[in-house]
């Protein structure tokens, strides 16, 4: 009796999974080169999910079940089409419901891991219209695939190959392959949106205690300055010999554009660090024998 009540169920479940069309959406896989254990706060580092909101018909010519909700970390419900994922028409064209009246019968197609394990395709369902990308959505797909370098980290003195005396202004700044603006993009058909992230500053913690500094890009150090002149933009001098540990933090402005539309997501940061041992300035005697 036992094993005919669990074949029942078996049955019952597989049924059910057969019945109901295919509403989940695969998120990008990699996230674009951004690095989420470095930077587990960013927003590419979250996962999207969207279902159809019009309540479409299921694949088996039934009245079908209710659209989902968008249940991202963010807390927006926009119930849109995950950008993921677009509707076409299905070709042939079953016949429709019964008192189902205007619509047609439409399949999800879903890429795999971005594409690179081919599309997947739900069961037909019948729906008035398709849902619609909304351009702010498709640019969270296009942020998540932006390639962000980490910082170039230099410093005068060169701190990975000299050691850094107390009392002597040290120069930093990241270097021209950090510093410039990059650009990703996602489409879906009939709509494309670019996304752009330029980086707007840099946050400085020297690893000493002291209170961490905030600069553009900074000023490279040129041959024939005096090493004992502070940088005129971005500098920091330590106290004390010890090895600290120096954290360079940039901060990327992300903007949009696509669908006649433009707009903003949130910022994105990059990190590197780099060890700086500082040494003891030596005593100038200045006296007479």
């Amino acid at each position: 009796m036992l094993k005919k009540i669990r074949n029942a169920a078996i049955t019952l479940l597989a049924v059910s999974f057969v019945a109901l069309p295919s509403a989940a959406a695969l998120a990008d896989d990699g996230v674009g080169g951004v690095d989420c254990e470095q930077n587990p706060k960013s927003a590419e580092c979250n996962v999207d999910v969207h279902t159809p909101a019009n309540g479409p018909h299921g694949g088996n010519g039934g009245n079908g079940g209710n659209g989902g909700s968008d249940d991202a970390s963010d807390g927006d419900s926009d119930d849109g089409l995950d950008p993921g994922c677009h509707y076409e028409q299905a070709d042939p064209q079953p016949a429709p419901p019964a008192d189902a009246g205007k619509g047609a019968w439409y399949v999800q197609i879903c890429l795999i891991g971005d594409g690179k394990g081919g599309p997947s395709q739900s069961p037909p369902m019948w729906m008035q219209t398709a849902p619609q990308v909304d351009p702010a959505a498709l640019a969270r797909t296009a942020r998540a695939r932006l390639q962000l370098p980490a910082p170039a980290i230099r410093t005068n003195p060169d701190a990975s190959k000299a050691t850094v005396l107390s009392y002597v202004p040290v120069w930093l700044w990241v270097d021209g392959s950090s510093w410039s603006s990059r650009s990703a993009t996602a489409a879906v058909p009939g709509l494309s949106v670019t996304a752009t992230a330029t980086p707007t500053k840099v946050l400085w913690r020297p690893g000493d205690g002291k209170r961490s500094i905030i600069c553009g890009q900074g000023t490279a150090w040129t041959t024939g300055t005096d090493p004992k002149k502070a940088s005129p933009t971005c500098g920091h001098t330590y106290d004390r010999p010890a090895t600290r540990t120096l954290t360079s933090t940039i901060t990327w402005t992300v903007i949009w554009a696509g669908g006649g539309q433009s707009g903003t997501v949130p910022n994105l940061t990059t990190t590197s660090q780099t060890t700086v041992h500082v040494a003891e300035a030596p005593a100038i005697n200045g006296g007479t024998q």
